[in-house]
């Protein structure tokens, strides 16, 4: 049986709500990742999800390619995401007691990768537990031993959108070969990542239910996140 951490990018979303209010029916606890000026212009969907035990992590304030800015701007784009989290949490009436980042496009800021690393530590971020997971990109890629929490399956449902050839079937095709094959599945953990897109709902409506719905088929045990210090890993 494969245990897997629900990871969920880009909110808030007007689809946020309902995503946490089918996940959590289902008794599945995600972690989110929040891009701090949609934050500030649609704060209810954050403070929904963390009023109901959720933790919201930072995905830098303007979905920046930490790799492709400056320095400076990098540093910049994940500190305001950092002050934008700490005040919504506190608007909300919640401790925020676990912070974890998320680099946008999974890229994990190039030749800046260990300044990122020593501003993390000291903002006392930490990382989702990947110890269990051994799918062989992730650990080629060396995301074990990154600052962000990265993923070892990414479900691609984003690219539903008009002018595109991905399809639901495709992305469901790809669920079954990770998850739907025994020899595949013994001893494997997944940290899965989905994104909250009302374009990707207005495409494929309740996209999530039937990707979430596809992955409990095969039996998949959805675990809630545990987290572990990242820079003691190298």
């Amino acid at each position: 049986m494969i245990k897997a951490v629900l990871t969920i990018d880009d909110m808030p979303q007007e689809n946020t709500i309902p995503i946490i209010d089918y996940l959590l029916e289902r008794n599945i606890r995600p972690l989110f990742f929040a891009i701090g000026e949609f934050v500030e212009q649609k704060p209810e969907p954050v403070i929904y999800a963390l009023q109901k035990g959720l933790i919201v992590g930072n995905h830098t304030y303007s979905h920046a390619n930490l790799n492709e800015v400056s320095l400076e701007e990098g540093i910049e784009e994940i500190k305001k995401c950092d002050e934008v989290l700490d005040r919504i949490y506190k608007e909300a009436g919640v401790e925020r007691k676990i912070k974890v980042f998320r680099y946008p496009y999974l890229d994990c800021g190039g030749e800046k990768n260990k300044v990122y690393t020593d501003l993390l530590r000291d903002l006392g971020y930490k990382k989702v537990d990947d110890t269990g997971v051994i799918a062989s990109q992730y650990i080629s890629n060396g995301w074990k031993f990154e600052n962000g929490t990265n993923c070892s399956f990414d479900c691609e449902e984003y690219l539903l959108r008009e002018g595109s050839d991905m399809t639901i079937e495709k992305i469901l095709a790809n669920v079954d070969a990770a998850f739907g094959k025994e020899e595949q599945i013994k001893d494997q953990q997944h940290i899965i990542l989905i994104h909250s897109h009302d374009l990707t709902d207005e495409r494929e409506p309740g996209y999530y239910k039937t990707i979430v719905e596809r992955m409990l088929k095969y039996g998949t045990e959805f675990v809630e996140a545990s987290f572990m210090d990242f820079w003691k890993l190298s």
